[in-house]
């Protein structure tokens, strides 16, 4: 079978971390490919847009080897722009079966509370205005922390994916 393709966007503390770690712990045989991770191996980030195009870029590399070796493929990152998931997503299609965007969102003042208590804070301000430009992806499946925890959400798009591999 194709491996399937799944894009977590959203603002930091939204919680698409814990969903992702969950959703691919129950996937027989998956890889979850994460921005954080990749920008950890910089010595000293800056957090720029020259650094942030490298971090997609080797995501988008890595996740394209997970897929060819017939994993589902997970990628988590904030990809606050549309044009940011279409590039990865077209990047990738061809090794996949399938794709999904998951919009992980919640109040920004809950994902506030939960920057707060993270080891790598996201500063208030940028968290902020991350939040104020994020652009809503079209075509997506939407699970909102604020609603249900990390636990029904990832049963809830798990349920969507044996659905749509029905």
């Amino acid at each position: 079978m194709q491996p399937r393709l799944l894009l977590f966007c959203g603002i930091p503390g939204s919680g698409k971390t814990t969903i992702a770690t969950i959703v691919a712990e129950r996937l027989s045989r998956a890889v979850l490919v994460q921005t954080d991770g990749v920008r950890a191996m910089i010595a000293h980030p800056r957090y720029n847009g020259g650094e942030s195009r490298f971090v997609y870029g080797a995501v988008v590399a890595i996740a394209g080897e997970a897929l060819r070796s017939r994993y589902d493929t997970i990628l988590d990152g904030t990809f606050p722009k549309e044009e940011f998931r279409r590039e990865a997503l077209s990047a990738l299609s061809r090794f996949s079966a399938s794709q999904l965007v998951v919009h992980v969102t919640c109040d920004p003042e809950l994902a506030l509370q939960r920057n707060a208590a993270r080891k790598e804070v996201v500063p208030e301000e940028t968290l902020i205005r991350m939040y104020q430009h994020f652009e809503a992806p079209r075509n997506a499946v939407t699970l909102d922390t604020g609603r249900l925890g990390p636990t029904d959400a990832a049963m809830e798009l798990l349920s969507i994916l044996e659905q749509r591999t029905l």
